[in-house]
């Protein structure tokens, strides 16, 4: 029997997968269900958890200041919430591998090789919730080369509701009824017929219709929530819900922006229904926490009739923010005290409802909260083992492929790549100052993190990768780390002929910012700034002129530290 636990706006945390008498006791709060009913009751407490697209990603690229997930700690947040009867895990699709064109696409067999590995991860861990999963279906689960095959390689508890086809081969079920805490939940999914990637999925009915049909099942079915996913962008999911009144959730399973992707959207109610959006890549999950009256159990109002109060984590926030600001007001002796005043009443006010938080009124008490994923959530102890096996598999499996394998020889009259104890033989201030940057010590921070033999990583932090006469996978001695050759070319010619014409000869002085930009992305240098990065790699022995000329500033270093700060500390890699 489900527990009647603390109002939806309560923090709540048991044991993993704990539940009997081992379990720690649950939290009770009086309240009354409306000012009219004194009687003192309990709520039971629902929570639901939905993912946006994995896109096969299972960590994120630990060079960010602030990186944003890891199935470790999605999972240690989820399974920290409390028992599993009492929560349902929803994934939209697209979980498997990487979207075809972008970065982390692969592009050939050995890319491949290392994707499947991931997707054993995802597939693995998702399969462990049982029960407690209802999946989508999206174009890059079949974007590997075994195509629809994987879906039954990963089976998963899918759902979609338009896709005939797919239905009767077994692949899918129209929708799922999962009973969580007491609520009977039905859960269906369409995707977007237009998304590139679906073809051997098809025939595609329109998404509106067969969601309409499926409400009408779901509610035939017994359940009293009803969610669908739509596997699409949010202007499909909108009109879905225009054209199909009556579900209680609606989920957007695509989002378009890198904001968006990294954060998700705050939830909003449109003629009803909740829609909400989270991130991707398991940046930023949706966490929906049901608070209900006893009396709302087996016969849940509809999502109009929610009352939505604020997540005490939101509330603590704004709290801090609040704080935060006033320090500011309050050394600067110019600060308008009317204003500061306002702020401190705020604040009092944000206090008093923190430490006695008025109970909900409705039956149904919605907490919506945008959780960013990151190394300071609880971590789940069985997915850090399964990436830390993950690890050692991709490097014996690359170390075992690559092995001998060196890019071809430069073209005739075309130069190669010497390494830096080459240059240092006649830049040796260069090479003095080279080794007090971040560059030379790229490569060490992959092998902290065993991940030197990781695709994903290897090719920015080694020079001339996979260039004619440069670097590879394994074989990369002597041109470890960022070295001189990765920002002015390779240097062979050079060496053989340093000056031609009484000038540089086959070497490139100017670094545009677009060499950079081949590495400092925004999804791997989150604080890369040009000029604040020349600042670091520019000094005495090594462009002090150019320094000078750019002028004072903040360095890479210094953005770095700030982020840091921000984020609240450094995650490990």
């Amino acid at each position: 029997m489900a527990l009647l636990l603390s109002c939806a706006s309560c923090g709540r945390s048991t044991p993993q997968g704990k539940s009997g008498p081992d379990a720690s006791p649950p939290q009770t709060e009086p309240i009354s269900k409306a000012p009219a009913k004194k009687a003192v009751v309990a709520r039971q407490v629902v929570d639901l958890f939905i993912l946006g697209r994995a896109l096969g990603t299972i960590a994120p690229c630990g060079c960010t200041t602030d990186p944003l997930g890891g199935v470790q700690y999605a999972l240690g947040f989820i399974h920290k919430q409390g028992f599993p009867e009492n929560y349902l895990v929803i994934e939209p699709g697209s979980l498997l591998f990487p979207e075809p064109g972008s970065a982390e696409a692969p592009t050939d067999e050995a890319g491949w090789a290392q994707a499947k590995l991931r997707a054993d991860v995802l597939g693995a861990r998702l399969q462990a919730l049982g029960d407690r999963l209802v999946s989508g279906v999206g174009p890059t689960d079949l974007a590997s080369p075994a195509g629809v095959a994987a879906l039954e390689t990963y089976a998963l508890p899918r759902v979609l509701a338009n896709a005939p086809s797919a239905h009767e081969k077994g692949l899918v079920a129209r929708h799922r009824k999962v009973q969580v805490g007491g609520v009977t939940a039905g859960v269906t999914a369409v995707v977007d017929p237009a998304l590139p990637g679906l073809e051997a999925l098809g025939p595609f009915a329109d998404p509106a219709a067969a969601l309409e049909r499926e409400l009408s099942s779901i509610k035939d079915d017994g359940a009293d929530l009803s969610i669908a996913v739509v596997h699409g962008g949010r202007a499909l999911a909108e009109s879905i819900v225009d054209r199909v009144p009556g579900f209680d959730i609606v989920v957007v399973g695509v989002p378009h922006g890198m904001q968006r992707s990294r954060e998700g959207m705050p939830v909003a109610r449109r003629k009803g229904t909740w829609i909400v959006e989270p991130g991707e890549k398991l940046q930023t999950l949706t966490h929906l926490r049901l608070a209900m009256h006893p009396d709302a159990i087996g016969e849940l109002p509809p999502a109009s009739e929610w009352e939505q109060i604020p997540s005490r984590a939101s509330q603590e926030r704004e709290l801090a923010r609040l704080d935060s600001r006033l320090s500011a007001l309050k050394a600067d002796p110019e600060a308008d005290p009317t204003f500061v005043a306002r702020l401190e009443h705020d604040r009092e006010t944000m206090a008093a409802a923190l430490a006695r938080p008025n109970p909900p009124e409705k039956d149904v008490a919605a907490t919506f909260e945008q959780v960013k994923v990151t190394c300071r959530l609880p971590a789940d102890d069985d997915a850090k083992q399964a990436l830390a096996r993950h690890d050692e598999a991709v490097s014996a499996q690359n170390q075992a492929r690559f092995a001998g394998v060196k890019p071809p020889p430069p073209a005739k009259g075309e130069a190669g790549y010497v390494g830096d104890e080459e240059c240092g033989n006649c830049h040796d201030a260069a090479k003095s100052f080279w080794d007090s940057t971040r560059h030379a010590q790229a490569y060490d921070t992959l092998v902290a993190a065993n991940k030197e033999f990781d695709l994903s990583c290897v090719g920015c932090h080694v020079t001339g990768f996979n260039k004619p006469g440069g670097s590879h996978v394994v074989e990369n001695a002597g041109l470890r780390d960022i070295q001189c050759e990765q920002c002015h070319g390779p240097g062979s010619l050079h060496v053989e002929e340093p000056e031609k014409a009484g000038k540089p000869h086959a070497i490139t002085r100017e670094v545009p910012e677009q060499v950079c930009g081949q590495c400092h992305t925004p999804d791997h240098s989150d604080t890369f700034d040009y000029n604040a990065y020349l600042r670091d790699v520019l000094g005495e022995g090594h462009g002090a002129g150019a320094r000078a000329a750019i002028g004072e500033g903040p360095t890479g270093r210094q953005l770095r530290a700030d982020g840091f700060k921000k984020a609240g500390g450094a995650c490990p890699k």
